[in-house]
């Protein structure tokens, strides 16, 4: 199924009520949503909102739960039970993130929850989902209110039965194709995204409650500690995951084009899956082109290396004996890149319909494999963003191939960074700055990295961080969170840079959408990672640049 690119471009004719007692968030919603071109009224209470809906008809209500005399659940209550207003799209937003309010606002008739202090790019992503979905299922309504007026058309004037027939069976038939499709879409859209979300949170939520129960042994937490560390990759993935396919149907994904060493990115993707297969007891072989010699390619490795990821996580996740094999090799102008595995296949009629967002072979409720369903969906819109081509081979319980072909460029990109890795310089730890404004995310860093270094300080704004590195030149590691207030990390470490080039800089985010890691570079980092920070991953990239007497430390 292809979908346009303007799926999420915002529509100024969509007119939106947002609902809060707290002024500051009206200010902050308003000039969130008016920057999107969207008209906007507020109503700073349950009763007034409802008036509002007397008065005129919204397309979206954002709408807080903590209200006095009428609270959010109770206006969403009343819409639901309103023939006028009940097919309103609502968005609860509130500082509540106790799962049993979550699913109260779900069971009331909410469209989705969002919790605050909110990220306002996420907001309008879903604010922009349930307009879509909305202009979608309206305009499916008008094609069968105009189908009907054409059955009754038509009815009047036959002068061609068997024609006239022939035409309005077909046009039902696309009519009703159509309609399924819309309903499967967002019936999929829901059902994924609530399971996927909702299931490791039961995870995180359940182990641990259990966790911090007295009488349970060593052994026992160490078993739930590991099951948390799994679900909350799993939440996060998905997240993710559903960003990603987000920007990518949206158009906002930047292209970054260098020269692409092919060999290294296949070999990083072998270290990186070898331990999967082995712990599945599956050989993973890695087949490089004899005949590589002359040629030249320019693509993001960025972003070919997740649409690689997403393709081999399904290999592995669908192959439960045999191997894996992975390579590439030239063929006429281009690069074909496979992914072959001996798993489980995918029929015939299935083949076109994996690569559709939310799909798996198996769409049913009892599917063994867990998952969203949008990994082919991520990397074919990544592999078309750098004009290269996906395709699959596959035989029922016979394996499955995926090729990805890439145009051979003559040219060579200049891709030197002024403070890439390459260019790293060995030295020893002694200072650490920490830029971060959120206390607990600063509690970890510091608890984790005091053991470091000698001396360890934190600024929680970018221009305290500015300062911070003028005063004391022999501050070794800046560790920027990128959103920050005053400024955002990316303008600090520009600055930055104008006065201190050899300080080494790891830019870390709470987005983890593709393309933060380069735009952190071209503003001038060393490094970036990607909030929630793991310490094993934190590490290795401060041992790339200091000496190795942090080697000796274990991470306890």
């Amino acid at each position: 199924m292809n979908t346009e690119n303007n799926f999420l471009e915002s529509d100024p004719n969509n007119h939106i009520l947002i609902v809060d007692d707290n002024p500051q968030n009206l200010q902050v919603l308003g000039r969130c949503l008016q920057e999107q071109n969207y008209e906007i009224e507020f109503a700073t209470n349950g009763k007034s909102a409802l008036e509002w809906l007397e008065l005129q008809s919204f397309d979206l209500i954002l709408l807080d739960i903590n209200m006095p005399e009428m609270d959010g659940f109770e206006v969403c209550r009343k819409l639901r039970s309103n023939a006028v207003f009940n097919r309103v799209p609502v968005i609860f937003l509130s500082a509540d993130s106790d799962r049993e309010s979550v699913l109260k606002g779900f069971e009331l008739g909410a469209q989705d929850y969002v919790t605050k202090p909110f990220d306002s790019r996420e907001l309008l992503v879903r604010v922009k989902t349930h307009l879509a979905l909305k202009s979608s299922l309206e305009k499916v309504e008008k094609i069968n209110s105009s189908l009907e007026e054409k059955v009754a058309e038509r009815t009047l004037n036959l002068q061609s039965a068997n024609e006239q027939l022939k035409l309005l069976n077909s046009e039902l038939i696309i009519a009703k194709e159509r309609a399924e499709e819309s309903d499967r879409l967002k019936t999929a859209f829901m059902n994924t995204i609530s399971h996927e979300i909702r299931t490791p949170l039961n995870g995180i939520l359940g182990f641990g409650s259990f966790i911090v129960e007295p009488d349970i042994s060593q052994q026992e937490k160490e078993e739930y500690l590991n099951i948390i560390n799994n679900c909350s990759d799993r939440l996060v993935n998905t997240v993710t995951d559903y960003m990603d396919i987000s920007l990518i149907v949206s158009g906002n994904i930047k292209v970054n084009l260098h020269d692409l060493d092919y060999f290294s990115l296949m070999q990083t993707l072998h270290n990186r899956f070898h331990k999967q297969c082995t712990k599945k007891y599956l050989e993973l072989k890695l087949q490089h082109s004899k005949n590589t010699q002359g040629y030249n390619i320019i693509s993001d490795r960025a972003l070919l290396e997740k649409a690689f990821t997403h393709i081999l996580n399904n290999a592995v996740k669908f192959t439960s004996n045999g191997k894996i094999t992975m390579g590439y090799e030239f063929i006429n102008d281009r690069l074909e890149f496979f992914i072959k595995d001996t798993g489980i296949g995918i029929t015939q009629d299935a083949q076109n319909r994996v690569f559709e967002a939310f799909m798996q072979e198996n769409v049913s409720n009892t599917r063994v494999y867990e998952g969203n369903g949008l990994g082919l969906s991520i990397a074919t819109g990544l592999i078309k963003l750098l004009n290269g081509n996906i395709r699959i081979e596959s035989e029922k319980n016979q394996g499955t191939t995926v090729y990805i072909t890439l145009p051979i460029e003559q040219n060579t990109v200049n891709k030197e960074t002024a403070f890439t890795t390459s260019e790293k310089i060995i030295k020893r730890l002694s200072f650490i700055l920490i830029a971060e404004d959120d206390d607990q995310n600063y509690l970890f860093l510091e608890i984790f990295l005091k053991k470091y270094a000698d001396k360890l300080v934190r600024a929680v704004n970018s221009q305290e961080a500015i300062q911070m590195c003028i005063d004391n030149p022999d501050i070794d590691l800046v560790l920027m969170d990128i959103k920050m207030p005053l400024m955002d990390g990316y303008e600090a470490i520009r600055q930055i840079r104008q006065f201190n080039k050899d300080v080494i800089i790891i830019a870390q985010t709470s987005y983890g959408l593709t393309g933060d890691k380069e735009k952190s570079i071209e503003a001038g980092s060393n490094e970036h990672i990607s909030k929630p920070i793991a310490r094993e991953e934190l590490l290795v990239l401060v041992q790339k640049y200091f000496t190795k007497h942090i080697d000796n430390l274990i991470i306890s």
